[in-house]
């Protein structure tokens, strides 16, 4: 779990006024622990984490502040960003991932309203979005072993020149002790 202070307590208030226009952070990676370091670098070397909720957030919220993305899988969020995901296999992926959760759903009641498992009546809702021509921002992963969603997600990962030289550049500011300057803007 990241460190809080008094100051990030606040920041966060400051941010939350009408007023607010921007801010600018500094990451001292120098600070981090072996392991977050790890994590951090495992992710961008890899355009996908597989770790804690807040940790895997971080790392989002990071990589979009330089411009690019990472696929964050976690036990409660491991839906596929359609950002992430290679432009020629979003139309794949989708087909794929209908087929298996009308397969999964094959053997239960149609059922138009909830039915008692709430994970498969959003998995039949997304379906019918979907087959109504809906584009998607979330596509939910197989229920799969974590290590073998790992593997299917990354087959489908953006992997080209401008993603890597994004992720690359972030992950040798990191490596060098760099600090990590971000400006933050209202929206």
């Amino acid at each position: 779990m990241p460190a809080r202070n008094n100051s990030a307590y606040v920041v966060a208030d400051l941010t939350r006024d009408t007023g607010f226009a921007s801010a600018t952070v500094h990451i001292d990676p120098t600070k981090w622990s072996s392991r977050r370091r790890n994590i951090v670098l495992r992710a961008l070397n890899d355009g996908l984490t597989a770790c804690g909720h807040e940790t895997a957030h971080f790392i989002d919220c990071l990589t979009q502040a330089y411009g690019g993305r990472v696929q964050t899988m976690t036990k409660w969020n491991d839906s596929i960003t359609v950002d992430c995901v290679k432009d020629e296999e979003v139309d794949n992926l989708i087909a794929y991932t209908c087929a298996w959760i009308r397969m999964k759903l094959a053997n239960e009641p149609a059922n138009n309203g909830f039915n008692g498992n709430y994970f498969n009546s959003r998995l039949r809702d997304w379906v019918s979005v979907v087959s109504k021509g809906h584009r998607p921002q979330t596509i939910p992963a197989p229920d799969i072993s974590n290590g073998e969603k790992v593997a299917f997600v990354k087959q489908y990962l953006k992997d080209d020149d401008g993603t890597k030289t994004l992720r690359q550049s972030l992950a040798r500011k990191i490596e060098q002790g760099e600090t990590l300057s971000i400006n933050v803007k209202a929206a």
